[in-house]
């Protein structure tokens, strides 16, 4: 009976320190991501498909996908070699997964705005003096890129996918594993990552429903631009749609 009792406790932990070591090593390469679409962006006018381009390149070591057939297992190729590299880069150039509606990396661009550059077309000369000085603070950025990178990571270890993704979102578990949320505070953020409030249906329950565990990691990062913007493009959002990690209510 004790056996039977420890032994499901135990085996979860050896899993559940292994797909976190491996969420690790996938938080410190989206670190990097960042640090290179951003770079990518700087030099490219802005442009979101530069920047998910070059996010993806960094990632490729640790994407991973579905063998073949209905109960294929997720597995990482490694990247060794030149190569290895071709070949995998080849197959995931299109940061597409092709089980999911999901993107292996996206961009958000954080900042400029469109509010903040102003003007309603053209270019915006990074290298003027008059663009990157202002007396408002906010104004001094119109020439900075600020990115945020979503990794959408794909949990590969079985039993300890289920339950860490369950566990992130709130969702309902045995008692034995339950971590307690409130009712009220389920989906809490944005529509966008999570479904509507009363469906609680999204990219990532969708995937689920397939048992595919996909846990977003994200990362920022600000370079100054190196290439002008142009404002009539539709990559520069209206205003800055960064997801932030959390929420908070001002007290009464």
């Amino acid at each position: 009976m004790e056996t039977a009792i420890v032994l499901p406790l135990f085996v979860f932990l050896i899993l559940g320190i292994l797909q976190l070591g491996l969420m690790h090593q996938a938080r410190l390469l989206t670190k990097y991501a960042a640090y290179k679409a951003v770079r990518a962006g700087s030099i490219h006018n802005a442009s979101v498909k530069e920047m998910e381009k070059a996010a993806v390149a960094v990632l490729l070591p640790v994407l991973a996908k579905r063998s073949s057939g209905s109960d294929g297992i997720e597995y990482v190729r490694p990247v060794s070699s030149g190569q290895e590299f071709t070949t995998k880069w080849n197959e995931m150039m299109g940061n597409e997964m092709g089980d999911t509606d999901l993107k292996y990396a996206e961009v958000t661009i954080c900042g400029p705005t469109k509010k903040e550059v102003g003007g309603s077309g053209g270019e915006l000369d990074f290298d003027d003096p008059d663009n990157a000085a202002s007396e408002d603070w906010k104004g001094s950025h119109r020439t900075k890129l600020r990115v945020q990178v979503t990794f959408n990571y794909r949990l590969i270890i079985p039993f300890a996918d289920w339950v860490i993704f369950q566990s992130t979102r709130a969702r309902d578990l045995p008692m034995l594993m339950r971590m307690k949320v409130r009712d009220e505070d389920r989906r809490a953020e944005a529509p966008r990552r999570f479904g509507s409030a009363s469906t609680g249906e999204g990219p990532y329950d969708a995937a689920a429903s397939k048992r595919i565990y996909i846990a977003p990691i994200r990362a920022t990062y600000t370079m100054r631009m190196q290439s002008n913007l142009y404002l009539n493009t539709d990559d520069l959002p209206e205003s800055n749609e960064c997801l932030l990690p959390f929420s908070y209510k001002k007290s009464p």
